[in-house]
């Protein structure tokens, strides 16, 4: 069970590694399997890994299996699992766009973009928690029931889902929604849809499940 769940791991990794989602030293994605969690390692290339190479932690930070180091940021994963009993995917990314607003210190949210609306409604962003400690869950605490998605003030963006496909199809979607209303702003900032049109895309979201 632990190899298929290996191999959709490294299958993630190399594509957010391809994306420019994460890089060697930064980012980090899980998969949760009861109450083990396969998580890259650390400091080790995203496109060089194989199922040998990927640590397998308890929800303690334990190491069950692997001679690499676990992810520095194992922390953010565990208790964001134990947060969210309902998601068996995280990755925690330095993806540019997202990134940018996280490190402004600014939520994504709009008026002018139907998608971002329907998609998300809202990015929130999470108090700064140092990185590698126990400070940082502490600011996504807040967030963590309601978002499945989640910027990290300072930081970079955490993205959940049922399994780690969901989690990566989230992220691409907020990185691409970031990226659409930054450049927008080169052009003088978008332009709100009418009160009327929020009014149907609110009823849309609504009668969808989430992404």
């Amino acid at each position: 069970m632990l190899e298929h769940i290996k191999s959709q791991l490294i299958e993630i990794a190399k594509l957010a590694y391809n994306k420019e989602m994460v890089n060697t030293y930064e980012g980090n994605i899980s998969i949760r399997n009861g109450n083990y969690i396969c998580i890259t390692p650390s400091g080790f290339p995203k496109c060089l890994l194989k199922e040998e190479k990927i640590p397998v932690i308890d929800l303690d930070g334990n190491v069950i299996e692997g001679n690499l180091k676990p992810s520095s940021e194992w922390k953010l994963h565990a208790l964001s699992y134990i947060n969210r009993p309902d998601i068996n995917g995280i990755i925690h990314s330095h993806s540019p766009y997202t990134t940018a607003y996280a490190v402004a210190n600014k939520s994504i949210e709009t008026k002018a973009y139907p998608e971002m609306i329907v998609f998300f409604d809202k990015i929130p962003l999470a108090a700064y928690g140092t990185q590698s400690t126990d400070d940082i869950f502490r600011g996504v605490e807040e967030f963590i029931a309601n978002y499945d998605v989640i910027l990290l003030a300072n930081h970079g963006v955490l993205s959940m889902g049922e399994d780690v496909y969901k989690a990566f199809y989230k992220l691409e979607a907020a990185e691409s929604i970031a990226k659409v209303l930054i450049l927008s702003e080169m052009l003088g900032g978008g332009k709100a849809l009418s009160e009327e049109n929020l009014e149907q895309l609110y009823r849309i979201r609504k009668g969808n499940p989430k992404l």
